[in-house]
């Protein structure tokens, strides 16, 4: 599910600035609004559903409440983040639909057939072998099934400019980014058939502008007070050479689709 390094990345204080630029419980851009634009003409109502990378658990709670999903398995490698998304299930009252569950790098820990959604936004970045993933996430569906997700993709390399390597050299995450041809390649040879991406760089290009105003001016001073004037300096900077990486088109935010067959080919 993620690369051993990935544990000691989302740390409290991390997750703390995150959530500052993105929202309570939401550990990657957009928030509700997002997944509205991901879930657009889809029904997931009564669907047995699997978030992949869950994070704080917000989503699965979104995905419970607002979409009706009938249940949902909430997966993570890190422990702290498994407690604080029970937490929040059972203070939303919905712990008897959502569970949330702590595994390891590789495999998923579910049953063939088993589930009538996966779902994964932004976690799939962090996963060395995409292939081996979009496999398991046909594994698990039931025929019929979905996948939907979001994930950090990356242009070619005409945009792998400066400003894109300043970011990278800046932010030092493990970040295994693919471009959109190969996305489409790798879940499409998986086995997934109507498969679709959007690229969503436009949109972030207006969005990023709202991340860095929540690190200026007043809203900065009281990002130091919870984080620290290191720890804020370093997200303001951050999203400064983010916007320079998005601008020159290297980093392309991207929604996915794919359906797993009726009848397995």
């Amino acid at each position: 599910m993620s690369t051993p390094e990935t544990a000691s990345q989302y740390t409290d204080q991390f997750n703390t600035a995150l959530q500052w630029m993105w929202g309570d419980g939401y550990l990657a851009p957009g928030g509700p609004e997002e997944i509205a634009e991901m879930l657009k003409g889809l029904s997931i109502k009564g669907a047995d559903v699997v978030d992949i990378g869950c994070g704080l658990g917000a989503i699965a709670v979104l995905l419970t409440e607002q979409y009706e999903a009938g249940s949902v398995i909430g997966i993570d490698v890190e422990a702290h983040l498994i407690e604080q998304s029970t937490a929040r299930a059972v203070a939303a009252g919905l712990d008897d639909r959502i569970r949330f569950q702590l595994v390891e790098p590789g495999p998923l820990p579910l049953e063939n057939d088993s589930l009538d959604v996966v779902f994964s936004k932004d976690a799939i970045v962090h996963m060395p072998d995409k292939v081996a993933f979009y496999r398991e996430a046909l594994r698990v569906l039931r025929p019929g099934g979905l996948m939907v997700g979001s994930d950090w993709l990356r242009g070619d390399e005409t945009t792998l400019t400066a400003n894109a390597q300043n970011w990278l050299d800046f932010v030092h995450l493990d970040f295994k980014m693919m471009n959109l041809e190969d996305t489409h390649a790798s879940i499409s040879s998986a086995g997934f058939k109507d498969v679709s991406l959007r690229d969503r760089n436009s949109w972030y290009q207006q969005e990023i502008q709202k991340e860095i105003g929540a690190l200026e001016g007043e809203n900065l001073t009281k990002l130091k007070s919870l984080i620290g004037e290191k720890g804020a300096a370093y997200r303001q900077e951050s999203s400064r050479l983010k916007k320079c990486a998005i601008d020159d088109g290297f980093l392309r935010p991207t929604h996915f689709l794919g359906f797993k067959p009726e009848v397995e080919i």
